[in-house]
C-alpha cells in the first residue's frame, strides 16, 4: 500500500506540473483519467464526462483506430476555447477490441462509475449495450453505420442513417449508367452480411443486377480469386464493404488481373491512400457527412485542431471520412449543450444533452458538416440525404456541386435487421 500511495502521489505531482504548460486536454490513458483542462489558479468548475467506445483493435481497425485521436483533438480544441458552456470536457475512451462482452462491460462502467452524460459510438458491436444505454437514459452520439442508429431513439447520428445507405449507393451508381455489381463484404461484422441482402434489393429497385456477392476476411493474403469471379460474372462496378486497407488490397489485386471495375463505397472507409491505389481511379462514393477533403468554414476548426493536437492523423494513409464523422459527433454535443441553455454554474446532465438534441432546429447541419438533421423525442433518427464524391485524375472531387443525394427507402425495407 505504501508503494502504491507513493506512486499515486508522484503521479499527482507530475500532473500538477504538466498542467501549468499543457494545453487543455482530457483523455483516458491506461485506464486512468488524466485532466489537463484546468489552468493553474483557475476556479474549480464542473467537468463534462463523455464516454467513447471504439472497436479500435478489431477487424475494422484500419478505419476506426483514427477515431480516438480525432475525438481527443476535438476535446482539446473545445477545452482550449472555453469548454462546453464553460466546463471542461472529460473524455473517457474505451477500446472493446470487437468483443461484445468487453463492449457491454465498457458501457456499464462508463455509465455507472464514470457517470458519463453521453457515449460516442465508434464500436462495431454496439448492439451489446445499446438497450442498456437507452434504459439508463444516456444518449448515444453517432452510430450512423449501425442498425441502432435508425431503430433506437436513444441514438443520435449527426449524419445520414444506415437504412438509406444501400439506396443512396444504388441511386449514384445508376446515374453513372452502371448495371452489374459485385459485392464483397466483411465476414467479421454481422451488419456487413445483412447490408448485402438489402443492397441487392436496392439495386433491383433501380435496375442494377448484383451478379456476384461473397464474404471476405480482413486477414486474407489476397483477393485474387474473388476478383476473377467478379470479372467472370461481368460486374462493371464493385462495392467492398470492409476496412480502408482491405478496399485498397482488393482494388490492387483486381488491377493486377487486368480487371478495373468502378469501385464504389457508401460508408466511412474512404481514405487518402486510395488516391495512389491501382484500380481506384474513377471511384464513386456516397458519404453520410460532408466529405472530409473539403476545406471550408465547416471543416476549418477540425483541420486546425488536428494540426495542433493530432498531426499524425491527416498525415497518415488512412485519413478519411471516419475522422470527419467523429468530429461531427463532437460538434453535435456542442450544439446540444448550446441548445439546452444550461446554467454555466450547473453540472451538465445526460437529460440536458437529450433536451438540447431535441431542441435543435429542424434542418440543423452543424455549420455544414452534416446533411439536415432533426431529432424527435421517442422517435429513431431518420436522415435520408448523402453527399457524393469521386476520384478523378488521382484527386478527390465533390460531385453534384455539393448538392445532396436524397434516396428513397427501398421496397424491401429494413425491418428484418432488428430494432431496439
Amino acid at each position: 500500500m505504501g508503494t502504491a500511495s507513493s506512486a499515486l502521489g508522484t503521479r499527482q505531482k507530475w500532473i500538477a506540473m504538466i498542467g501549468r504548460w499543457a494545453l487543455p486536454l482530457v483523455m483516458m490513458i491506461t485506464g486512468v483519467i488524466v485532466d489537463f483542462g484546468a489552468e493553474a489558479g483557475a476556479t474549480t468548475r464542473p467537468t463534462v464526462p463523455i464516454g467513447v467506445i471504439c472497436s479500435c483493435t478489431g477487424p475494422e481497425a484500419a478505419s476506426l483506430s483514427q477515431t480516438t485521436p480525432a475525438i481527443q483533438a476535438w476535446a482539446a480544441w473545445v477545452n482550449h476555447h472555453g469548454g462546453l458552456n464553460g466546463q471542461q470536457v472529460q473524455l473517457i475512451v474505451k477500446d472493446d477490441g470487437y468483443s461484445p462482452a468487453t463492449s457491454s462491460a465498457d458501457a456499464e462502467e462508463l455509465i455507472q462509475q464514470n457517470h458519463v452524460v453521453a457515449i460516442i459510438d465508434n464500436s462495431d458491436v454496439d448492439a451489446s449495450w445499446s438497450s442498456y444505454a437507452k434504459q439508463q437514459g444516456v444518449p448515444v452520439i453517432g452510430g450512423g453505420i449501425s442498425v441502432d442508429g435508425y431503430t433506437n431513439p436513444d441514438f443520435f447520428p449527426p449524419s445520414a442513417t444506415f437504412n438509406y445507405l444501400p439506396s443512396a449507393g444504388a441511386v449514384l451508381a445508376k446515374s453513372y449508367g452502371l448495371k452489374k455489381e459485385a459485392d464483397l463484404y466483411c465476414a467479421e461484422v454481422s451488419i456487413c452480411a445483412q447490408s448485402e441482402v438489402l443492397s441487392k434489393a436496392a439495386d433491383a429497385d433501380v435496375g442494377i443486377a448484383m451478379v456476384y456477392a461473397t464474404a471476405i476476411g480482413f486477414a486474407a493474403p489476397n483477393y485474387t480469386a474473388q476478383c476473377l469471379a467478379a470479372k467472370a460474372a461481368g460486374a462493371t462496378m464493385m462495392v467492398v464493404g470492409d476496412a480502408t486497407t482491405v478496399v485498397e488490397k482488393v482494388a490492387e489485386n483486381c488491377a493486377a488481373q487486368g480487371y478495373t471495375p468502378i469501385e464504389s463505397s457508401s460508408d466511412g472507409t474512404v481514405a487518402i491512400g486510395w488516391l495512389n491505389t491501382p484500380g481506384m481511379e474513377g471511384n464513386i462514393d456516397t458519404q453520410a457527412d460532408v466529405p472530409w477533403f473539403i476545406h471550408n468554414a465547416a471543416t476549418k476548426d477540425m483541420y486546425a485542431a488536428l494540426a495542433k493536437y493530432a498531426p499524425q492523423v491527416p498525415a497518415g494513409p488512412n485519413f478519411g471520412e471516419i475522422v470527419l464523422a467523429t468530429w461531427a459527433d463532437g460538434a453535435l454535443i456542442q450544439a446540444a449543450v448550446e441548445a439546452a441553455h444550461v446554467s454555466s454554474a450547473s453540472t451538465i446532465s445526460a437529460g440536458e444533452i437529450k433536451a438540447g438534441l431535441y431542441g435543435l432546429p429542424k434542418g440543423e447541419t452543424l455549420g455544414g458538416l452534416a446533411p439536415p438533421l432533426h431529432f424527435v423525442k421517442g422517435q429513431p433518427a431518420n436522415n435520408s440525404c448523402f453527399f457524393a464524391m469521386a476520384i478523378k485524375h488521382h484527386k478527390f472531387v465533390l460531385l453534384r456541386d455539393g448538392k445532396l443525394v436524397c434516396s428513397p427507402l427501398h421496397k424491401a425495407g429494413w425491418s428484418g435487421l432488428g430494432s431496439t
